[in-house]
């Protein structure tokens, strides 16, 4: 069970979401959590919510929103040995709960005992990344009032706290390159924080990149002169000459006091740059939406600690559904977590020619600083000497794309530091007893979000019907709500209801949701070519039906094939994501497949020729 207020406000038993109820309602919890060993009164937790415009009889609202509170707490809390309440006593209202279920309350422990003087800098980190990993962005996400914003504020600088003395111990271990992506992301939310601006540099600096040291020195030089009319701190300005010279070094550790004053960096006659650490992930969406559910599911399988195997998850889903998308993201924010650096290699499991493994390890090994010349030939001794190069690394490797088992074998590692992340079409045989995630297509209120992101609120909320129906004729797949975003945002002279009606003629439909790259049907025929001829005269005849929702008796004489023929194919489209299963079998009825959407507008291209037959040697990647 926890308590989350680091991000948006949230209650999770097991890996299950709680309906806490409207935002407002939600707001109550998270103003008793922020401080839940004491009681809060009624007019404070008014002001805490409501700021100085209450509504009328917002007593009665308050006890209103408790009492519904209060029962979603219980019935979330049901199977717990100790249910979570709210308790109303003269002092005010609390949270009745274990407080270390509190995210807050464990961020703040975990970052008090990374601060013991005693510590070794190896479990130092260890629990400053525990401690970092809490965080999913602002503190209190959802709150609006004056105190919810100063409340923000003061934990942010808490988390950037809690980020300079981890990115300080890594740099004493020598691992500067594993906080450069961690800092600059906590930069862009806040960068006049002179306290990050010291460690980039310093952690650039170490890493062997001094020009880009002294780079981000000039430019946070002008922002302060331009933002604030001043210089930056003599601190800045002193790291900046000891960089000059050569002579900076990792900060000592600190021993107590204001992390704003901790001490100033060290001069030393030499400097040496470490080796760097892998960081292959390409570049996050910036406007990724949604998948909470996903990303708390892969956080808690991959961030768990593990003797004998290593950590595995496999992303399943059909073509354009945000995979790749998703583990990239997912890879970013769990970036803390992996200090030895994040591997990644697009295996191209979709496409015509798969990636060969002999050399993606060889990609992987020169990554981990492994000379080109050191690097056998042999398969099996470029394996053993991979091997090797993971023993003991706490790294994340990202698997995009994989085709089947003989492929991934090779790149899985041996032991349980290193965490995998697999992406796929189809079902692999689970290797490393990875935890399978499948992929969906995103909500409707998802698929709103996605395409005001990509088009702008107004445009979006301009049109809102016209958007309305463009989610609904992209049904939920990312890929087909960028091409039509991609085809909007080059076209800024249509309006979003012509665009909705071009949308709206489902022999065009998959001509109107392609642009540049970005293409369904291309993505879509990716999948049918890998499929064996009966799966794709099976999709080819579907478009015959006059419903989108069928059994295979009702297919049979479409197909012309027996029961169980008709059902092994419908098995087949269902694993490659062609069909959804409408209704699961029960006793003597039969499975109820649905052929709907895109997958349908596909089929019927299909069937009208439009789009052309693989060869018997290419339905198969290879």
């Amino acid at each position: 069970m926890e308590l989350r207020i680091l991000g948006s406000i949230e209650l999770w038993t097991g890996s299950a979401l709680a309906d806490l109820g409207p935002a407002r309602q939600r707001s109550i919890l998270g103003a008793l959590l922020v401080d839940p060993e004491r009681p809060v009164p009624l007019e404070s937790l008014v002001d805490r919510v409501w700021g100085d415009r209450p509504p009328a009889g917002v007593r009665n609202v308050v006890h209103t929103y408790v009492t519904r509170l209060r029962r979603a707490l219980a019935r979330a809390s049901t199977d717990l040995p100790e249910p979570i309440g709210l308790v109303r006593s003269s002092a005010g209202y609390s949270v009745s709960a274990d407080l270390g279920a509190v995210d807050l309350v464990r961020f703040r422990r975990l970052l008090k005992s990374a601060q013991q003087d005693s510590l070794r800098d190896q479990e130092r980190s260890r629990l400053l990344q525990q401690a970092l990993t809490m965080w999913r962005g602002d503190a209190l996400a959802g709150m609006h009032s004056d105190w919810a914003g100063r409340v923000r504020e003061t934990l942010r600088q808490l988390h950037h706290e809690a980020l300079s003395q981890w990115a300080d111990t890594e740099m004493r271990l020598d691992r500067p390159g594993a906080v450069l992506p961690d800092l600059r992301a906590a930069l862009l939310a806040d960068p006049l924080s002179e306290q990050l601006c010291e460690r980039l540099m310093l952690a650039l600096y170490m890493e062997g990149r001094s020009v880009d040291a002294l780079e981000h020195y000039h430019s946070i030089r002008q922002l302060i002169a331009r933002e604030l009319g001043t210089e930056p701190s003599p601190r800045i300005q002193q790291l900046y000459e000891t960089i000059l010279r050569g002579e900076a070094t990792a900060p000592a550790p600190e021993r107590g006091g204001d992390p704003q004053e901790a001490a100033a960096p060290q001069l030393i006659t030499a400097a040496r740059p470490s080796l760097a650490i892998p960081h292959m992930l390409p570049l996050a969406p910036p406007d990724f939406t949604g998948r909470e559910r996903e990303l708390d599911m892969v956080r808690q399988t991959l961030t768990r600690p593990s003797a004998a195997h290593p950590p595995a998850v496999l992303l399943v889903g059909g073509g354009g559904v945000g995979k790749t998308a998703l583990a990239v993201h997912l890879g970013h924010r769990l970036h803390s977590a992996y200090p030895d650096g994040q591997l990644y290699a697009s295996l191209r499991g979709s496409g015509p020619r798969p990636a060969d493994p002999h050399a993606v390890l060889g990609r992987l090994l020169r990554a981990l600083g492994t000379e080109p010349g050191d690097i056998p030939a042999d398969p099996d001794e470029r394996a053993e000497v991979y091997q090797l190069a993971l023993s003991g690394q706490q790294l994340l490797i990202t698997l995009d794309d994989a085709s089947d088992d003989e492929q991934v074998r090779p790149l899985l590692p041996g032991s349980g530091d290193t965490a995998v992340l697999l992406t796929s079409r189809g079902r692999l045989s689970i290797p490393l007893g990875a935890r399978v995630v499948p992929v969906t297509e995103l909500s409707h209120g998802h698929s709103m979000r996605l395409l005001a992101r990509m088009l702008g609120k107004e445009r979006v909320y301009r049109e809102s019907a016209a958007a309305a129906a463009i989610a609904r004729y992209c049904g939920g797949l990312p890929l087909a709500l960028r091409a039509a975003a991609q085809r909007l945002s080059s076209r800024p002279h249509w309006t979003l209801h012509r665009y909705a009606e071009r949308l709206s003629d489902e022999d065009r439909r998959l001509d109107e949701l392609a642009h540049s790259s970005l293409s369904v049907r291309a993505s879509f025929t990716a999948s049918y070519k890998a499929l064996p001829e009966d799966a794709r005269e099976a999709l080819r005849c579907l478009a015959h039906l006059p419903v989108a929702e069928f059994d295979a008796h009702l297919a049979c004489p479409v197909l012309g094939k027996d029961f169980a023929t008709v059902e092994d194919a419908c098995e087949q489209l269902v694993e490659s994501h062609f069909l959804t299963v409408a209704e699961a079998a029960v006793g003597d009825q039969p499975t109820r497949y649905l052929l709907d959407g895109l997958q349908r507008s596909f089929a019927q291209e299909l069937d009208k020729g439009r789009i052309e037959e693989p060869t018997e040697a290419a339905a198969v990647p290879v």
